[in-house]
């Protein structure tokens, strides 16, 4: 049975937001290595809290830090209010101390609070797109990327169905 198209999207919405709320209470910053060396926290820079904080939604310790600079690089560079005022307010929150330092119970309030806001779909986004095209992500989960380029699923094995029951 195959779902309408709008289905899908919704289906596929759901789960990612899944994945963001599942992910925020596993944020540890002592568990896992920060994704970028930070500066002072006075002097940090906007890349390298966004990607703090994109580690904070997808805490991949495996995955290389540059996914999650790049991540930082593009919010910052989009420039928009929402990025903005969502900066502002998590500066606040941090105070004089680097993002990855400040207690994760603070920090999962802080993205919590924030959860509604475009300055959290923007985050979720550039987070999404960069970090789950990337083929370090594929190895990772077990994905084996596109299947157009290797022939498609039925070249691949994914033909294999005996374990259905022979139809009448």
């Amino acid at each position: 049975m195959q779902l309408p198209a709008l289905q899908r999207r919704q289906l596929l919405l759901a789960i990612s937001q899944l994945v963001v709320i599942a992910a925020l209470p596993g944020c540890s910053g002592e568990d896992a290595a920060a994704p970028v060396a930070d500066s002072a926290a006075a002097g940090q820079s906007d890349a390298a809290l966004l990607a703090q904080v994109a580690f904070d939604l997808f805490p991949f310790a495996e995955l290389p830090p540059a996914l999650y600079a790049e991540v930082g690089e593009r919010l910052s560079r989009a420039g928009t209010p929402a990025v903005a005022d969502g900066l502002g307010k998590l500066r606040s929150t941090a105070g004089d101390t680097a993002w990855h330092d400040v207690d994760e119970g603070t920090r999962l309030a802080a993205l919590t609070a924030l959860a509604g806001t475009p300055f959290f779909a923007a985050a979720r986004a550039a987070a999404l797109e960069v970090l789950f095209r990337a083929p370090d992500t594929f190895a990772l989960l077990g994905y084996g990327g596109s299947a157009i380029e290797q022939g498609g699923y039925v070249n691949r094995g994914f033909a294999d169905i005996d374990w259905l029951p022979v139809a009448p």
